[in-house]
């Protein structure tokens, strides 16, 4: 092992892998990188619960959780305004009766 991954066995086995499973996923350098990444983001380097780090090491998928958030997604000015428009129009019947009522 190179000392690299000495480093990242003893991280992974911080948050509470076993060995088996720390040794297997230095194998695989975007899990590695993946996993290492999610380590730091929660803030856990010197180590947590098995439970906080099995969750970490199983259930986040960085490509989905960024397409989730809308990572590379880019919306112009006329993209915002025609949706503003579409949503005024969909309503448009409600905010003309309602105009000049205010709550309170």
């Amino acid at each position: 092992m190179a000392p690299n991954d000495d480093e990242s066995v003893k991280l992974f086995l911080s948050i509470g892998l076993d060995e088996k499973t720390a040794t297997t996923t230095i194998n695989n350098p975007k899990v590695t990188a993946n996993l290492t990444a999610v380590i730091h983001e929660a803030g856990v380097t010197n180590g947590c619960d098995r439970t906080t780090g099995n969750l970490l090491y199983t259930d986040f998928k960085l490509n989905e959780f960024e397409e989730a958030c809308g990572v590379g997604v880019e919306v112009s000015a006329e993209d915002i305004e025609k949706a503003a428009d579409e949503v005024f129009e969909e309503n448009k019947k409600t905010i003309v009766e309602q105009r000049y009522r205010t709550n309170g």
